[in-house]
């Protein structure tokens, strides 16, 4: 008997959602392209050049790269897998087009991710049809051009950021697929939370924030997998995992509560203020997401404290109230409102809860700000009633926040525009300056860039770093020129500014030109002024701070002749904060010497030093064995 003829499948089934899903896919990919692409070919900013400046080393995919990788000095962990991206682009730094793309390509990717772990988590939380893509379809689009997140992609050394939290995302999305319902054999759960550590080591390696992914895997497991009013309060054995790596997160977050003297001096305010002025900034955070305004994307715009004990207390008890109210949620039973609260406030904890680093960074938002806007998609893809009039408006209301982010986009796409912008909204800011002086010299030369600092010491506000960056560029311009009183200055500003901890970096620059006579103007005499000035500075009093000024004293003495107090101040150098050259150096002079009792010191100073940025663990290990030798030697010999 003959078989029918196989029919075509109708439209319909697989064929017509796999279609709906790639016209998504393209069109949340398009839009975020044509939303940032404005801002190409890119801008390096300051906070670029201090941590990719030496990304030059960099001569291919071989020693130098890896080499590179392990000078990295961001974070406590050295964000390798971050600065390990970079180290595949080095033959385009410092040019920005292509590091900028790359950028943008890694925010398209964790938009397309937001997309498939929205769907999940409406799916989870029961909305039925078309509803869930919708849902993550408007929660993507929305958050991918909220402007005050545009800064995580624009400033090319926030890739930190935004790799980050591709691994976290992912990581969320592995879980929630594997880990299957509520009720799931405690096997595959354990499968589940063995894959969130991967991605969430992946994270931390790429930025420390990925830390964070055992919280937001604990607040879907409790405000999404077992969200039921009709389960009874068991927690699962993830919830119970993923609960005590919280607690030890927070285990190693505490320590941070007490803040040395020379924290709270270089920061310029204490922990309860850092904490009174965190409360008042979730609120500004929360407003510029949502109705932000042109000049609250500044990336330069900053955020000032409140020292009174009024606005203290105020601030104080309100970051209390902001960190409680998701548990609160929780446990009335609020399990949507609670999920809302806690995806917001604790994804903050870790970058600027009671850390002492600045306080107002808008990347911050770049993930927390995910659970907010699925909320607001959610609630209004959910209305029933004048479902149409609610969805229009959220529709132009994302509109309006893509024109803006466009328009954002484009002034960055703009160089020196933007950075006359920003500077004139920013006037007492040290980056808003140092950008445009970066610009001026790129496209009207060095003169232009050293008369915009002069004016900005001068008019808006003194600054030591800013006074170092000037004297360098009469260096180059004009080599002979007398700085006497450009020193002057800025040994005051030194002793009388707050803390500018990258300004020390400039000396060693100057030092450098100094001792190569490619700047007669200043002597070296003058550069270990400088030095003994930033010395004299409690605030100052950070190991490889002091181990790179003791250096420089050290070498001005070596200069002049005097090499016993050159030689005093290499060892206190050591001591202070190991370096392979200079223990190299000290070591070799020592023994030339004779000094046995500077070698001795030295032998006790580096012996369980930790392993110097730059250095590879055998060339580290074959000089310490050679300075244990040589001790030995002159022992016996004694």
């Amino acid at each position: 008997m003959l078989s029918r003829p196989v029919q075509p499948a109708p439209w319909g089934g697989f064929f017509r959602s796999a279609a709906i899903s790639f016209g998504v896919v393209a069109a949340l990919a398009l839009a975020v392209w044509l939303a940032f692409s404005p801002a190409l070919p890119g801008i390096v900013q300051f906070d670029d050049l201090g941590n990719l400046s030496t990304l030059d080393t960099v001569t291919g995919l071989d020693a130098s790269a890896w080499r590179w990788l392990q000078q990295g000095i961001a974070g406590p962990l050295g964000r390798p897998i971050a600065l390990a991206t970079f180290a595949l682009q080095f033959y385009q730094w410092p040019a920005p087009y292509a590091l900028l793309l790359w950028n943008i390509a890694l925010h398209t990717i964790n938009a397309l991710l937001v997309l498939w772990l929205a769907w999940l988590l409406a799916q989870r939380l029961g909305a039925t049809g078309r509803n869930p893509l919708a849902i993550a379809f408007l929660t993507a689009l929305c958050w991918a051009v909220l402007p005050l997140l545009n800064t995580s992609t624009l400033f090319i050394i926030q890739r930190m950021t935004v790799l980050c939290s591709t691994f976290m995302l992912a990581g969320l999305i592995a879980y929630l697929k594997l880990r299957g319902p509520a009720d799931a054999p405690w096997q595959r759960q354990l499968r589940a939370l063995v894959l969130l550590a991967v991605f969430g080591a992946l994270a931390v390696l790429t930025k420390e924030s990925g830390a964070l992914i055992v919280v937001y895997g604990l607040v879907v497991e409790l405000c999404v997998l077992q969200s039921s009013p009709h389960r009874q309060r068991r927690a699962s054995p993830a919830a119970i995992a993923l609960a005590l790596a919280c607690l030890l997160l927070l285990a190693r977050l505490l320590p941070m509560l007490v803040w040395s003297t020379n924290t709270e001096l270089q920061r310029g305010f204490t922990l309860t203020e850092r904490l009174a002025s965190q409360g008042v900034m979730l609120l500004v955070y929360l407003k510029g997401l949502f109705l932000p305004l042109s000049s609250e994307l500044n990336p330069f715009r900053s955020f000032g404290v409140s020292h009174d004990a009024f606005h203290t207390l105020w601030g104080v008890g309100l970051w209390i109230v902001l960190m409680l109210s998701p548990l609160l949620a929780w446990w009335r039973g609020w399990r949507w409102l609670a999920l809302v609260l806690a995806w917001f406030f604790y994804g903050h904890i870790a970058e600027s809860g009671w850390i002492p680093l600045e306080l107002y960074f808008a990347h911050r938002n770049y993930l927390p700000a995910m659970g907010l806007v699925f909320a607001l998609a959610y609630v209004v893809w959910s209305k029933q009633q004048d479902a149409r009039v609610w969805r229009g408006i959220f529709a132009l209301y994302i509109v309006l926040l893509g024109g803006l982010t466009w328009m954002n986009t484009s002034l960055w796409g703009q160089r020196e525009l933007a950075g006359e912008i920003w500077a004139n909204e920013q006037p007492q800011s040290i980056r808003a300056a140092m950008n445009l002086a970066y610009e001026l010299g790129r496209t009207q030369g060095l003169g232009a860039a050293q008369r915009h600092l002069d004016r900005f010491v001068n008019e808006h506000r003194n600054s030591s770093g800013v006074r170092l960056v000037s004297m360098r560029y009469v260096c180059e311009l004009n080599p002979t020129f007398n700085q006497t009183e450009q020193v002057r200055l800025a040994v005051d500003a030194i002793r009388t500014m707050p803390f500018e901890g990258w300004g020390t970096s400039v000396i060693e620059r100057l030092m450098a030109s100094v001792r190569k006579g490619q700047c007669p103007g200043l002597t070296e005499q003058q550069i270990g002024e400088l030095a003994a000035a930033y010395l004299s500075q409690p605030m100052y009093q950070q190991p490889a701070i002091v181990s790179n000024l003791l250096s420089i004293l050290g070498l001005v003495a070596a200069d002049e002749g005097d090499m016993d107090t050159a030689m005093d101040w290499y060892l206190q150098s050591i001591e202070h904060s190991a370096s392979y050259a200079m223990t190299n150096m000290y070591f070799h002079l020592a023994q030339e010497r004779g000094d046995h009792a500077g070698l001795q010191r030295l032998h006790t100073a580096v012996m369980k030093a930790p392993l110097p940025h730059g250095t590879t663990r055998a060339e580290w290990s074959a000089l310490l064995e050679s300075i244990d030798a040589a001790v030995k030697t002159e022992g016996n010999s004694q």
